[in-house]
């Protein structure tokens, strides 16, 4: 009997051991090395970068792993040599020259050349979504090995993010493809090449994306100090404090702001965020359907909404109330244009739903029996809403209700209320062909500059996912989108700051009478939480800012590269690394060897028993 429980025992513990070393374990052969990891909550679809606009995921998260700038633009403002070691704006800001550095390498070897630069714009004009440079940029070319020019037919404000931000992809790869938009290294690592310190290692799909050091990295002063980063899906936003508090990950870049008071003053943690918020909370009217065209309308909306009351409670202190403009004035003083504020500051709450009510009476929209307003001819105002569910997923929709309160109260009736995850949010609010709600309510991210959003929201024609394209307003309003337009191309060809700022002020001066797009308020989106008994030496101000994103992302130089192991010093820079030979098989990691050891003894004892039992069963030997 015994012999059968001890039996049973051993190959339970077999059992146990073998699904342990069969079940995939992230860097599960780096236990020994510091890694740092990162809490984000969307699974990228591709990281093909020609695809990056489509894959908000990609271009958020992965975009600065794969590859490299030509310069890093800095959160506190300032512009680092990087794959560029300088450059040069010639012929009064029409021609824009970076020099690369000689020493940069491709992972597989090569060297990094201007006609990389080259080949890629090719790529990029050719098969990327409409660019904000059509019209623009005339050529870009490789002049030597070394050197290469953008050549505009104006100035151009972001020369430092549009050109300077170029991440260039091999030439020798790329430049020899029949079908680039098809390439594919999702899942299929060994297919990287990069020139950054980082490369792409290994995955779990849907889990788990791990990047390992280059040890041949060719930029040697500022070598990482980690030996790897590991970007961890994490669906639920919930979950971060406790998985942030026991240590699980190192950082989470977008820490919602509603669960801070769980991690605030605990200790080894510490959190940075945008010093004024200035994502911005929007509520996008359709002006193609009536009477949602109409511009004293949407003023009798705009009254309505507490945005007073939304910034203070249901964002929880961490908002701003939202002006009759798409940026946050606060946070740039230059741009504040007193008649834009938001005219309900000064107003009780009674005050300002009786004004609403009193412009929607005026334009003969009357109550019917249940409340609800009707057009003269006999249209009830009522309408669908769309929400963009994440990120900000609680406070989101606790506020849409809220509002959807706000519109009763002046006779207007939400019918549908429909949240949506955000790719299909874009598609319904952006991309459909036919637009079928009233009022879509989402966000806009932190950009890199504040005037972003004012500028880029109503270009015509459209440029990424703009609010234009979401309003209809380009349609219904023709004339006023124009001049809107035409001030917005102006503010990009300033190379000039103060001109720049004089045109988006004139933006706002015409756009506070329309409010096509109401602002409902401004608040942080990105938030870093991240340990320290882990990790030194983090600046998160030193993050770089990724073409049209202001994500402030750990991932990215110089902030990843800076970061230091807790307990060990600083390496001093190495000297610069010939390419390294392909690497022999690594060890066993620790842990894979303990059970392997394990097992083994475990097989021994199985054995042993079955030995001893056969043993027992025999009979005597005859005497």
């Amino acid at each position: 009997m015994k012999t059968r429980i001890l039996l049973k025992r051993a190959l339970v513990c077999l059992l146990a051991f073998s699904m342990l070393v069969a079940t995939p374990m992230p860097y599960a052969h780096a236990q020994q090395q510091t890694i740092l990891v990162v809490a984000f909550n969307c699974i990228p679809t591709t990281f093909n970068p020609l695809l990056a606009a489509r894959d908000i995921c990609q271009a958020v998260w992965f975009g600065g792993m794969l590859y490299e700038p030509l310069i890093l633009n800095l959160f506190n403002g300032t512009l680092v040599p990087w794959l560029a070691k300088s450059w040069e704006i010639l012929d009064e800001g029409t021609r824009y020259v970076f020099h690369i550095d000689e020493r940069a390498r491709w992972s597989d070897g090569k060297p990094v050349t201007a006609y990389d630069v080259e080949v890629t714009w090719k790529l990029i004009m050719q098969y990327a979504l409409p660019s904000d440079l059509e019209g623009i940029l005339k050529e870009v070319r490789a002049v030597d090995t070394y050197t290469v020019e953008f050549i505009t037919t104006q100035p151009w404000a972001r020369w430092y993010a549009s050109f300077g931000g170029t991440a260039p992809l091999p030439a020798h790869i790329w430049g020899n493809l029949t079908d680039p938009l098809s390439y594919e290294i999702i899942d299929d690592p060994k297919k990287h090449v990069t020139s950054s310190a980082f490369i792409y290692d290994s995955s779990k799909p849907g889990e788990w994306w791990f990047f390992r050091k280059r040890a041949d990295y060719w930029k040697t002063e500022s070598m990482p100090k980690i030996d790897g980063i590991l970007l961890r899906y994490i669906g639920e936003e919930s979950l971060y404090p406790l998985l942030l508090l026991r240590g699980e990950v190192d950082v989470v870049p977008a820490f919602p702001f509603y669960l801070l008071g769980q991690i605030v003053g605990r200790p080894n943690i510490d959190i940075w965020t945008f010093p004024i918020p200035v994502a911005t909370e929007v509520l996008a009217v359709n002006t193609r359907l009536y009477p949602l065209n109409m511009k004293e309308v949407r003023w009798a909306i705009d009254l309505a909404i507490d945005k007073v009351e939304i910034a203070n409670n249901y964002f929880m202190g961490f908002g701003l109330p939202g002006d009759r403009c798409l940026l946050n004035m606060r946070a740039c003083p230059e741009f504040y244009v007193r008649e834009a504020l938001w005219p309900g500051y000064n107003m009780t709450r009674e005050q300002r739903i009786a004004e609403a009510n009193r412009i929607l009476d005026e334009l003969g929209f009357k109550r019917g029996p249940d409340g609800v307003r009707v057009t003269p001819n006999g249209t009830r105002l009522s309408f669908k809403y769309i929400i963009q569910s994440s990120p900000l997923t609680a406070v989101r929709l606790r506020s849409a209700e809220y509002i959807i309160s706000c519109l009763k109260e002046i006779g207007i009736e939400i019918s549908v209320y429909q949240p949506l995850a955000i790719m299909d949010y874009f598609i319904a609010a952006f991309l459909a062909e036919k637009k079928d709600w009233g009022f879509a309510q989402g966000c806009y991210g932190e950009y890199p500059e504040p005037w972003y959003m004012q500028v880029y929201s109503y270009l015509v024609p459209y440029i990424g996912l703009p609010q234009v394209r979401a309003t209809g307003f380009d349609k219904t309003e023709p004339e006023v989108t124009q001049k809107i337009s035409d001030l917005a191309r102006s503010a990009l060809r300033r190379l000039n700051y103060n001109e720049l700022v004089e045109d988006v002020k004139q933006i706002i001066r015409i756009y506070k009478d329309y409010i096509p797009t109401i602002t409902i308020a401004y608040w942080p989106m990105w938030i870093l939480a991240y340990r320290t008994d882990k990790l030194t030496n983090w600046h998160p101000e030193h993050a770089t800012k990724w073409g049209a994103f202001g994500y402030p992302q750990p991932t990215r130089p110089l902030m990843s590269h800076e970061l230091t192991p807790v307990g060990i010093a600083p390496a001093a820079p190495a000297a610069p690394a010939a390419p390294a030979a392909p690497a022999a098989p690594a060890a066993p990691a620790p842990y894979e060897a303990i059970a392997v050891a394990v097992i083994v003894v475990i097989v021994v004892a199985v054995a042993s028993i079955l030995a001893l039992r056969r043993r027992a069963k025999a009979p005597p030997p005859k005497t």
